[in-house]
């Protein structure tokens, strides 16, 4: 999407500060990779497995604080703020993504976990899984689409609208982002609305930036769908985009025996404000797995 190409369709460890989420206490800490530092925390029983959270674009880990309080009971729920958003360190060249989340779990030394990607971050989970496949117990692609999906023209030019509104100050960004037909309901919600209003205040920044500074898979996922072994469940709210709609749609069709969910009435803000049906749906396809 515009410069950043991202909407569907980001050795040490210093323990920073407490932060509290809807499922209790944890606290959040850095971990240093080539060229920067990711946030991240850690939440749940120590020996559970693992569940690893990947944030939609201008957004942080902040958005999974609803998923937080209903999967830490049972699983051990690791979260970090893909660079550049949320506190995490903006990189100064491409780098993977993907590679930064396996850092992640080798410093954490978690061997195999599910991956819960919203959005940008279902693509990252995708590609993860394609790079590492070894090391995923499980997809949950929500609201995600496959890297190479190209968006219709006129969602393009949604988000082409967003980055016209840089030069009219933040104000106007967050007013172009949240008038984007993704938001469709969400937006008419006015928890959810101000919700993304805060959130896309935090990750401002990302907006400016000259260049994408993600190192994309190439080649891209969109046509190597045939090759992923992970048990996959692909998961889209029935008033999303026809775009998103669609890039989902093709992952539970090409996925090799992956899980389909349509959640009617959600648009792509599903763990925002359609947290109760993901994470029934979430919590299904994983016991599923383990049987």
């Amino acid at each position: 999407m515009g410069k950043l190409a991202i909407v569907s369709g980001l050795t040490a460890v210093v323990v920073v500060a407490g932060v509290s989420v809807a499922g209790g206490q944890n606290a959040s800490a850095r971990l240093a990779v080539p060229g920067g530092e990711i946030v991240y925390d850690v939440t749940g029983p120590a020996a559970a497995p693992a569940i690893v959270m990947l944030h939609g674009a201008f957004m942080d880990r902040r958005s999974w604080d609803r998923e937080v309080a209903a999967l830490a009971k049972t699983y051990r729920i690791v979260r970090l703020d893909l660079r550049p958003f949320g506190q995490s360190t903006a990189p100064e060249k491409p780098y993977s993504v993907p590679e930064d989340v396996l850092r992640l779990l080798d410093h954490l030394k978690i061997d195999r976990a599910h991956l819960m990607g919203h959005s940008f971050g279902g693509g990252v989970a995708l590609d993860f899984a394609l790079l590492h496949p070894d090391r995923v117990a499980g997809l949950v692609l929500v609201s995600a689409g496959p890297g190479g999906f190209q968006q219709p023209d006129e969602e393009r030019k949604a988000a082409m609208a967003i980055f016209a509104a840089i030069k009219e100050g933040d104000d106007a960004i967050v007013k172009t982002w949240i008038a984007h037909p993704m938001w469709v309901v969400s937006r008419e919600r006015e928890d959810l609305r101000k919700e993304i209003d805060e959130t896309t205040r935090r990750n401002l920044a990302p907006f400016r930036m000259a260049a994408p500074p993600f190192a994309p898979l190439m080649p891209p996922a969109i046509g190597r769908l045939s090759e992923v072994k992970a048990p996959t469940l692909a998961i889209v709210g029935d008033r999303d985009t026809p775009g998103n709609r669609q890039a989902s749609d093709i992952l539970g069709k090409q996925i090799a025996g992956a899980k389909f969910v349509v959640v009617p009435g959600a648009d792509h803000g599903l763990p925002l404000g359609w947290s109760r049906e993901l994470n029934a749906a979430v919590l299904d396809f994983i016991a599923a797995t383990r049987r």
